[in-house]
C-alpha cells in the first residue's frame, strides 16, 4: 500500500509547483499589462489560492533561486517552464536569494511583492533595496533573503538575467520609459565573453527552450546564434557587443502586437497578420528614440523580416542592401523559430531544419552567411537523436572542438519517471567506431521531448555541483 504520508508530500509539492509556476507567469504578465490590470490579478489570485491552500497545512512556503533554477523545499523544478527562469533573473538582479511566503500572506501583500518585481533595478537600489521598500508598501507575510555573494556567472544566469533585462525593456517600451539600455549591454558582453570563452551557453540553448515566454527566450536565442556567426566570420569584440545588442532587442516592436494574435494556437489570418507585419517599424521607431541605444539596433529591428531578396516585410519602394547584422539575425531568427515549439506546430529536429533552411529559404538568407552558419552546426547539431549500430539512442549536447564528426553525447537511459539523459558526457566516438552506421532519429516519432530531458539533465548538474543549497 503506498505511504500515505509521502503521498501527501508528492501532492504538496505538486501543488507548490503549480502555485509558483502561477506567480512567474503573472510576472511575465506585467511585461505586458499594468500590476493593477485584471489579466495579472486574476493570476495573481490563482496563485494565492494555492498559496493558501499550502499554508493550511504548513507554516511558510520557502522558495530558493541556485544557479537560475527554482527550488521549493531544497529540490530543484526541472520541469519545462520558462517562465521560471524569469522568476530567477527576476529576483537575481534585484538582490533575492530566497522567498518566504508566511501564513496571514493576503492578495495586498502578492500585488505589491509582484510589482516590486517588475520594478526598475536602478530605482529599488536608490531607495536602500528590495526589503526596504517591501516595509515601506506594508507587505508584512512576504520576507526576501539578499545575496551573500555574487553567484559565478554561469550560462544559467546569464540567460535568467538577460530574460529579465528584456522583460523590463519591453515594459519600458510599453510605458513609455528609458530602456535600461545599461541592463542590455552588460548582458551582451556577458554572452559576448561566454562565447568567446567557453561557449558553454551556445551549447546549452536547447535546455533553454519552452513555450513559455517565447518572445523574450527567441530574442536571446537570436543574439547567442547570432554572436557565434559574427564570430565565426571574424567580427571583433566591439562588433559582436553592437551585434549582439541589436540582435537581442531586434523583436522590441512586439510589445505592441495584442496578445491574442502573438499567442494564437494556429496561423494568423490576414488581417492578424497585417498587425504582426508592423512590429519591425514599431521596434525601430521605438528604438530609434533611445539615444543610447546603437544606430545598427533600430536597423536590424526594421530589417530582419525583410530577407536578403527582400521577398519578405515590411516592403520598400526602393530596396537597398540589408545590414550585415540584419542578415546574420535573419538566419538566426529562421533556425531558432524552426527549431522551437509552437502552439500550433511542434519543433523540428535540428538537422530537419538545417535541411529546410538550404531548401526552401536558399533564397531568402545570404548564401554565404548561411553557408557558415551551417557549418558551425555542424553534421550533428546539438540537440541531434543519434541510433547508435548496438540500438543504444543517445543526444548531440555540444560540437567537439576541430572534430565534427565527434560531438558530445549523452545517452539516454531508463529512470523510474521513464527516461532520462545520462549524467555523463562523452565524445560520440567512445561509443560507437562506426559513424557511417549512425541513424538520425526523429524524437517525437518515438514520443520523445528532448527539450525537457535537456533541461533537466542541466538542472540536476547545476544542483550537483552545489555544495549546498545557500
Amino acid at each position: 500500500m503506498p505511504d500515505n504520508a509521502a503521498v501527501t508530500q508528492e501532492a504538496q509539492r505538486a501543488v507548490a509547483e503549480r502555485a509558483i509556476l502561477t506567480f512567474a507567469r503573472a510576472l511575465k504578465n506585467v511585461s505586458f499589462y499594468d500590476p493593477s490590470h485584471p489579466v495579472v490579478r486574476e493570476v495573481l489570485q490563482r496563485f494565492l489560492d494555492d498559496l493558501l491552500l499550502l499554508l493550511d497545512s504548513r507554516p511558510e512556503l520557502v522558495i530558493k533561486f541556485v544557479s537560475g533554477y527554482v527550488a521549493i523545499d531544497d529540490r530543484a523544478v526541472t520541469g519545462q517552464h520558462a517562465a521560471l527562469g524569469n522568476l530567477a533573473g527576476a529576483c537575481h538582479r534585484r538582490g533575492v536569494e530566497a522567498i518566504t511566503f508566511r501564513r496571514g500572506v493576503q492578495a495586498y501583500d502578492v500585488e505589491r511583492f509582484a510589482a516590486l518585481l517588475a520594478a526598475d533595478c536602478e530605482m529599488i537600489e536608490k531607495e536602500g533595496g528590495i526589503g526596504k521598500l517591501m516595509v515601506r508598501e506594508g507587505i508584512q507575510h512576504i520576507v526576501v533573503e539578499r545575496f551573500s555573494a555574487r553567484p559565478r556567472s554561469d550560462w544559467r544566469w546569464v540567460h535568467a538575467r538577460t530574460i529579465d533585462v528584456l522583460r523590463s525593456a519591453a515594459s519600458g517600451v510599453r510605458t513609455n520609459r528609458p530602456l535600461d539600455v545599461a541592463g542590455v549591454r552588460l548582458s551582451v558582453r556577458e554572452i559576448v565573453d561566454d562565447v568567446l570563452g567557453e561557449r558553454s551557453i551556445l551549447f546549452n540553448l536547447n535546455s533553454m527552450k519552452g513555450m513559455d515566454e517565447y518572445t523574450f527566450i527567441h530574442a536571446l536565442h537570436i543574439c547567442i546564434l547570432a554572436i557565434e556567426l559574427g564570430r565565426q566570420i571574424g567580427l571583433d569584440r566591439h562588433q559582436l557587443e553592437q551585434l549582439g545588442i541589436a540582435s537581442l532587442l531586434h523583436d522590441v516592436g512586439k510589445i505592441f502586437v495584442p496578445l491574442g494574435i502573438l499567442r494564437k494556437p494556429g496561423p494568423l489570418d490576414e488581417e492578424e497578420f497585417a498587425v504582426m507585419s508592423r512590429h519591425p517599424v514599431d521596434g525601430a521607431v521605438a528604438l530609434v528614440r533611445e539615444p543610447e541605444v546603437p544606430e545598427a539596433a533600430a536597423v536590424v529591428a526594421l530589417e530582419h523580416h525583410m530577407h536578403h531578396d527582400h521577398s519578405g516585410y515590411p516592403r520598400l519602394r526602393r530596396p537597398h542592401p540589408l545590414h550585415l547584422y540584419s542578415l546574420i539575425a535573419g538566419i538566426a531568427d529562421v533556425y531558432d523559430a524552426l527549431t522551437t515549439i509552437r502552439p500550433y506546430r511542434p519543433a523540428l529536429p535540428p538537422l530537419s531544419a538545417v535541411e529546410v533552411m538550404s531548401n526552401e529559404y536558399s533564397g531568402r538568407l545570404e548564401p554565404r552567411l548561411l553557408h557558415r552558419f551551417l557549418a558551425m552546426l555542424g553534421p550533428y547539431p546539438s540537440g541531434t537523436l543519434l541510433g547508435l549500430p548496438d540500438e543504444r539512442l543517445v543526444v548531440v549536447t555540444r560540437p567537439n572542438g576541430d572534430a565534427p564528426e565527434n560531438p558530445f553525447v549523452r545517452r539516454l537511459e531508463k529512470s523510474a519517471g521513464g527516461k532520462r539523459l545520462s549524467r555523463e558526457e562523452l565524445p560520440l566516438q567512445k561509443l560507437t567506431g562506426e559513424p557511417s552506421r549512425l541513424t538520425v532519429l526523429d524524437p517525437t516519432a518515438l514520443g520523445l521531448d528532448l527539450i525537457a530531458l535537456l533541461h533537466e539533465a542541466a538542472a540536476a548538474t547545476a544542483l550537483e555541483s552545489q555544495v549546498e543549497l545557500v
